[in-house]
């Protein structure tokens, strides 16, 4: 096997067993809740048998005993000889840490050590050897083509990949008649496993399987289909780099900028045949641009699927019982925002574990099940992507947080006597505010809400809170539906034009006479029976000192606060792709990028977390009264 070769297999195995390993942890968690779930149970087991076969193709002998002794258990279960408890799977969930750590050193080039000898015999189904042992032969199969038990088979597979655990059979111990063909297809290889252990969730098929079907030459065949078999059809997909598709979407980002400056010149001039081909442009333009974004997008089970492990070991740890439901998995998100969510998304759930649920017996004493209720979400409303965490628990207290609030500094007993209810659980995600009573390693240190806030609104993303006490608690985040390409909103500030992300626009309105005024040293505007903080972007944007301020606001969403930025003309809505405007205003507050607007003109394209925290408005806005 050339250099090359052996680097393409060990890529693609890489790539398949990642994806099964991914899959696993999700369905163990789902298999300690419902141990007699046989499809289920066959869809673990399979996954295991799956990444040996790879892992045995390439000689990865400790990943080879490891997945081969998480197969005896799992097929001790399969067969009603043991019922998987706690310490099994505590077991099984340690295993599969320990294949993703030896995952990331096949992909580093690391050497593998063999599993810890604790370990492989947690793994044990109860009072058995402390070694797998099969016997050292086995009988011949009949004339008439009798089908090989499971142990026997899986003697087979453990001789063909030439890597069987201690104690295994050899591969001249069990007789193999000879065929003509060296080899057999995949459609034949997965007949030959559905008739030995049956289809998901169904008895083994009673047809004999030929012997003579099998032969030990089929290794590198029955290796490949293994892993191939639970990727996705060959003929319904292709891998593609992400950096040519980055650049495809790049490309297609270039093209709108033509067609909005084309669709711009044709508006200023009365050519119907310019006209015509600028609509026909639009056209193209949009189904392209609609194509390229959707390569880009992935379910957000992808990004689910890691969080049922999580949640069950932080409830473990805490001493409590939980529930993680997930729903809309299949809701679509761009690729870039499955992992940048992942950390916020993880101290969300953190803190419904740790703060929001009640241990059993304090909900048992308030009428509620024993077993708490975390559901994780997500869905689609326009162009943003909801993704809610909620909980069942005690919910919370707008009292505690203002004495909070106060005992801390974070603000004065003034202000906080004119919070609302709302205002109130914004607090959460001031630095440094926490309202646990004990510090503990998952949550009381006044970290992590403020970094969810900070890294959401890095994102283009909102916050929302909503809480019930006694019932529960919602926090609720909006983000864009892909950040390839921006829609924005188009302002005139004296003579810049600023690009605003409509995500974070909610409404524009005209300022009238006498509505703003200076509140404790702070330009704010009374709108809707609220103080808007107010940002003035003239001087910010180097307009000129005589410039006049802008009646026109644009109230925006930042994170989890609102403030309204004063501009002078707003001129509607365009669709932009941003660029970045290189080392010179690297660190600059405010500004993301640039772009060419329909006219031919550069347009700053504004990083409005940044803006926010420059000029000082994410402070708690006041109730006016009055």
């Amino acid at each position: 096997m050339n250099a090359e070769f052996d680097s393409e297999l060990r890529q693609d195995f890489l790539v398949e067993a990642g994806e099964l390993l991914q899959r696993l942890d999700e369905q163990l968690v789902g298999l300690e809740a419902a141990p007699g779930d046989g499809e289920l149970l066959n869809a673990v087991f399979r996954a295991f048998h799956t990444v040996k076969g790879g892992a045995g193709f390439l000689a990865f002998e400790p990943m080879v005993v490891l997945c081969h002794h998480a197969e005896d258990l799992l097929n001790e279960a399969r067969n009603g000889k043991v019922v998987l408890g706690a310490v099994h799977m505590d077991a099984l969930l340690e295993a599969l840490d320990l294949l993703n750590g030896m995952m990331a050193a096949v992909g580093a080039g690391a050497p593998l050590a063999m599993p810890p000898p604790a370990l492989l015999e947690s793994l044990l189904p109860g009072a058995r050897p402390a070694a797998v042992v099969v016997p050292a032969a086995a009988p011949a199969p009949s004339a008439d083509g009798g089908a090989i038990d499971d142990s026997e088979f899986e003697a087979l597979l453990d001789s063909m990949y030439g890597t069987a655990a201690p104690g295994t059979i050899a591969p001249a111990a069990l007789p193999i008649a000879p065929i003509a063909s060296a080899s057999i297809d995949d459609d034949e290889f997965e007949a030959l496993l559905d008739a030995l252990h049956g289809k998901a969730g169904q008895p083994a098929a009673a047809a004999a399987v030929a012997p003579a079907a099998v032969a030990e030459t089929m290794a590198p065949k029955a290796a490949a289909a293994t892993v191939a078999h639970h990727a996705a059809p060959a003929e319904n997909s292709v891998r593609v780099d992400t950096a040519r598709l980055d650049a495809l979407v790049n490309h297609a980002g270039e093209l709108v900028l033509v067609r909005n400056r084309l669709l711009s010149l044709a508006a200023r001039h009365d050519g119907e045949a310019l006209a015509a081909a600028a609509s026909e442009l639009d056209r193209v333009t949009d189904e392209l641009q609609n194509a390229v974004m959707g390569m880009r997008m992935q379910p957000v089970g992808r990004l689910f699927q890691r969080f049922p492990r999580i949640v069950r070991d932080l409830a473990r740890q805490l001493g409590k019982d939980v529930e993680l439901v997930l729903e809309g998995e299949g809701t679509d998100l761009d690729r870039s925002l499955v992992e940048a969510l992942a950390d916020p998304l993880i101290h969300l759930l953190r803190n419904a574990l740790d703060h929001g649920v009640e241990l059993p017996g304090e909900r048992e004493q308030a009428g509620k099940p024993r077993k708490g209720r975390v559901c994780l979400s997500a869905s689609q409303r326009g162009e943003r992507i909801m993704i809610a965490v909620r909980d069942d628990g005690r919910g919370m207290d707008p009292d505690i947080l203002r004495r909070k609030a106060v005992e801390k500094g974070v603000i004065d007993a003034v202000q906080a006597a004119r919070l609302s209810e709302g205002e109130c659980y914004e607090l959460i995600f001031r630095p440094g505010f926490s309202t646990a009573a004990v510090v503990s390693d998952i949550s009381g240190r006044g970290v992590g809400m403020d970094v969810v806030k900070t890294r959401v609104a890095e994102l283009g993303g909102t916050l929302q809170v909503r809480s019930n006490l006694g019932h529960g608690s919602e926090l609720e985040l909006a983000v864009p539906l892909t950040l390839a390409v921006l829609r924005v909103l188009m302002v005139r500030v004296d003579t810049r034009l600023l690009a605003l992300p409509m995500g974070n626009v909610e409404e524009v309105f005209e300022l009238d006479d006498g509505q703003d005024c200076l509140l404790d040293g702070r330009l704010v505007a009374r709108h809707r029976g609220r103080a808007l903080p107010l940002v003035n972007l003239v001087g910010w944007a180097g307009a000129a000192t005589t410039a006049t301020t802008g009646r026109h606001v644009v109230v925006l969403h930042i994170g989890h606060q609102r403030l309204g930025c004063l501009a002078h003309e707003v001129l509607g809505r365009e669709d932009v792709i941003v660029k970045p405007l290189g080392p010179l205003f690297d660190g600059v507050p405010g500004v993301a990028g640039a772009t060419v607007t329909g006219d031919g003109r550069l347009a700053l394209v504004m990083d409005l977390a940044g803006l926010a925290s420059d000029t000082g408005q994410l402070s708690t806005s006041l109730q006016l009264t009055g």
